[in-house]
């Protein structure tokens, strides 16, 4: 198989590569190619020109896998670069969580310390509880609605009753088993987005941007918590990537 990957300065190389090349893999090739010091943030990034979306494509992901999922007639593309926040959670889970934003269970101890955040992230099953107001854009409409929601084990829900937690006034919105996480690169452009903190999740099998389930977030923190966590959740539960 051959891909093409784009550098920073969007000159692009051609690679032949086995069909069950991971992102990791890839890195690692560029790495050596190029003469590069491999200090780990070297990553790859899939960027859907189309809809104006981007992600950091996961290590363990397979390329081909990914590549396999875009439409024929869009000019996708692969970049190869430096990517520092790709496992500075590791570092200082605290910054990435503010208080407000996040609950332990009952039985937790109301002070969990650094270690224990990020403990409580990779192998805990009293997985923490992420929640605050999100836009949504409703299915099929251009209008975007504030609701608050909730991130959990089984999924992304919001509440049909303010900040009530009640599971009768909670609404399943998404689960991340058959879809990939991404950010907006375009800010209010191409969505209408009423900031400029979207991210959104769209299926693996799906090209049309009727499928996607958009948010976004009034600030940069909140929109990085949210991220991050539904990455953790998705890697760690649903991939079984083991971090620890």
């Amino acid at each position: 198989q051959v891909i093409k990957v784009y550098s920073e300065d969007d000159t692009s190389r051609a690679l032949e590569v086995p069909s069950d090349i991971t992102a990791r893999d890839v890195c690692q090739l560029l790495i050596l190619k190029n003469h590069y010091i491999d200090d780990h943030s070297w990553t790859l990034f899939e960027q859907l020109t189309h809809t104006g979306l981007g992600r950091a494509i996961e290590d363990h992901e397979l390329v081909m896998e990914v590549q396999s999922n875009w439409v024929m007639e869009e000019e996708n593309k692969l970049y190869f670069r430096k990517n520092y926040a790709k496992y500075e959670f590791f570092k200082n889970p605290v910054s990435f969580f503010p208080d407000h934003m996040i609950s332990f269970s009952s039985e937790t101890n109301a002070a969990v310390s650094h270690t224990g955040i990020l403990q409580m992230f990779l192998s805990s099953s009293t997985y923490p509880e992420i929640h605050g107001y999100l836009h949504a854009k409703e299915q099929g409409k251009k209008s975007w609605k504030k609701l608050y929601f909730l991130l959990r084990r089984s999924g992304l829900y919001f509440s049909t009753k303010g900040k009530s937690k009640e599971p009768r006034h909670l609404q399943f919105f998404c689960e991340f088993s058959n879809s990939d996480m991404y950010m907006s690169l375009t800010g209010k452009k191409i969505s209408g987005a009423p900031t400029n903190y979207g991210f959104c999740f769209k299926p693996n099998k799906s090209g049309g941007t009727r499928d996607l389930k958009q948010l976004c977030a009034d600030d940069e923190q909140s929109r990085t918590c949210w991220m991050t966590a539904i990455r953790l959740l998705k890697v760690i539960f649903l991939c079984g990537v083991n971090y620890l």
